[in-house]
């Protein structure tokens, strides 16, 4: 009797465990999304629009940004088939960046892009 418990324990703890660690199941969790992050390094509150686009041209993100001085927002993320960011700081000058980070330097594909609003303009930088 205690053969057949340890038995099904055991069954019971693998189909669990596998369940879990998504075992076979591909590209799952971190990588799968790309989080879009703003950070505003200047004294002044900014706006700042934010439009996403994928690879066929679909819009995965627009959205307006209202960043305190000093402060960022870290709560977008969209689909990892990311072609290019188009940026507007204040409604003015739209600025177009083409997605392409160094995937070799994070263990997994879908790094995130930091939208870094500065005194002297935008710049842009990558993280995992």
């Amino acid at each position: 009797m205690k053969r057949r418990a340890l038995l099904s324990t055991a069954l019971g703890t693998t189909i669990v465990t596998s369940g879990c660690l998504r075992i076979g199941s591909g590209q799952d969790g971190e990588g799968t999304t790309v989080e879009i992050i703003p950070r505003n390094h200047t004294d002044q509150e900014v706006s700042l629009q934010v439009a996403v686009y994928a690879i066929d041209d679909s819009l995965l993100l627009d959205h307006t940004y209202t960043l305190p001085g000093g402060k960022g927002d870290e709560s977008k993320s969209v689909e990892n088939r990311v072609s290019h960011l188009v940026v507007s700081l204040n409604g003015e000058n739209d600025i177009r960046h083409e997605y392409t980070p160094d995937v070799g330097n994070c263990p997994r594909e879908g790094e995130d892009v930091q939208i870094l609003v500065e005194p002297d303009g935008i710049s842009f930088a990558y993280s995992c």
